[in-house]
């Protein structure tokens, strides 16, 4: 969500977009077999829709978003009053393409203090090993007396990635083990980057390392460029709007926080762009999903090296051979 310049109560507008099970009349909620995939069609509508220029913003909520108390995933459209109709019907239109059962409430608000109920959700997040420690903070909270000297300040926007989910934060924990554990990688690849933050806790926690940032939406990369430019990064980053099969060049560590639909089908590109002895963290991975992403990386060459789970999500570290 993208905060306005004006401090007038002029109206504004938001559309809370929420799953529903089969049946609302009964309350039926969505098959336990059925959410992870619900969840990932709600996600892939939420890009989408950020790209409407009636969107002002996005904002995703789930049981993992701080202070939330919805049990099933839910996006909340910040748009205007002369918007709203439009984002109704294009998201009505989505939503029959993509098999999503959703419930829509659309409303005008003309208060001021709606507009910055969101950032309730949003916390400093610290990331620690031994002697390694990662900030990252919203701007609208100052650093404390005490806060780590290595910090990220990323808001939320239209692209994926503030630290609050399970799977961005695994990725977090494991690089900071590894700049704890003495990591000095030469290339860095954040691969499906989205907001940037993975590549930009490299480029803070890997000083000599070179990082490349890409994906294969716009949008991302033009959220990532932003972030760098905020964190004063920008000189740190090569931004790609690219695909891992767009890219010849090697790295030393790749980072992949994306969903088995896509990281198995390109286990092998991947590990073809991997240097020697070079380490591979994957994530937007849920548990029960695993093996299948497991033996597609294991059929390229690369073996394990660590496992973190939080909640029903996980991260795997795959190294190849040296």
């Amino acid at each position: 969500m993208r905060e306005t310049a004006e401090t007038t109560a002029e109206p504004w507008a938001t559309l809370l977009v929420q799953l529903r099970g089969r049946s609302d009349d009964d309350g039926e909620g969505i098959d336990p077999g059925e959410l992870a995939e619900a969840s990932e069609r709600l996600e892939a509508l939420a890009t989408l829709i950020a790209e409407d220029p009636r969107a002002a913003g996005v904002e995703t909520r789930d049981t993992s978003t701080l202070g939330s108390r919805c049990e099933l995933p839910e996006l909340t459209i910040y748009t205007t009053p002369d918007g709203l109709e439009g984002l109704v019907a294009e998201v009505e239109r989505l939503a029959a393409e993509l098999l999503l059962p959703l419930r829509l409430t659309p409303a005008v608000r003309t208060d001021d203090d709606w507009r910055d109920t969101w950032k309730q959700f949003y916390a400093p997040l610290v990331f620690s090993a031994a002697t390694t420690t990662l900030l990252v903070r919203p701007s609208w909270i100052d650093r404390r007396p005490g806060d780590p000297e290595i910090e990220l300040v990323l808001d939320p926007g239209r692209a994926f990635g503030t630290g609050q989910h399970e799977t961005t934060r695994l990725c977090l924990e494991v690089l900071v083990a590894l700049a704890e554990a003495g990591a000095r990688p030469d290339r860095v690849l954040d691969l499906g980057c989205g907001s940037g933050i993975l590549a930009l806790a490299a480029a803070r926690l890997f000083p000599q390392a070179a990082v490349v940032a890409a994906d294969n939406d716009p949008e991302a990369a033009d959220t990532t460029a932003e972030n760098a430019a905020a964190n004063a990064l920008e000189g740190r980053l090569e931004i790609r709007a690219a695909t891992v099969l767009e890219l010849s060049d090697s790295f030393d560590l790749i980072l992949a926080n994306i969903r088995p639909g896509v990281l198995i089908p390109i286990a092998g590109d991947l590990a073809r762009r991997l240097a020697s002895g070079g380490a591979v963290i994957l994530s937007g991975v849920l548990g029960e999903e695993a093996d299948a992403v497991l033996a597609a990386y294991a059929a390229a060459g690369l073996t394990l090296v660590d496992r973190r789970d939080l909640a029903e999500w996980c991260a795997l570290v795959l190294r190849a051979a040296a």
